[in-house]
């Protein structure tokens, strides 16, 4: 018989232990304690150096004005730095500090250790267990958007 309870309380446990991991800040090799959203926006740059504060918004899913929060504050602790475009003196872009490559660079080990079991699960799943599963997550994401 399918307990379709347990399946929803365990997504949401899940989320729940996900949500944790992100409001408990860290630090990242550099001193600094840095929450998810700014190691989030380090990683963002460091993977897309030379980005404007709208390439940064679209590609972390946010607003501008989320990415100018936390562009601030990374600003403030020296993990990144904004300089202008030779040829478009309004055009701010970002990129990593040296501090800000070593959170960069030590959040990847972060990653690897936090999650790298979850990977190896999926790794062994077949390939059938793991498109159902990602189906299954996929409509569940937009059922609950729609109820928004």
């Amino acid at each position: 018989m399918k307990n379709y309870e347990n399946i929803i309380k365990l997504y949401f446990s899940s989320m729940k232990l996900f949500e944790e991991i992100e409001k408990t800040p860290k630090d990242f090799g550099t001193g600094d304690l840095l929450y998810g959203s700014e190691i989030h926006t380090i990683v963002a740059i460091g993977e897309n150096p030379g980005s404007n504060m709208t390439e940064l918004a679209g590609i972390m899913d946010i607003t501008k004005g989320g990415v100018q929060k936390f562009v601030k504050k990374l600003l403030a602790k020296d993990l990144i730095y904004k300089t202008q475009l030779p040829d478009n003196k309004k055009e701010v872009i970002y990129g990593l500090t040296k501090k800000g490559n070593i959170a960069y660079k030590m959040h990847e080990t972060f990653e690897q250790k936090r999650f790298g079991k979850i990977y190896e699960i999926m790794d062994a799943m077949e390939e059938k267990e793991f498109r159902v599963l990602e189906g299954f997550l996929t409509e569940l994401n937009a059922i609950l958007s729609a109820g928004n």
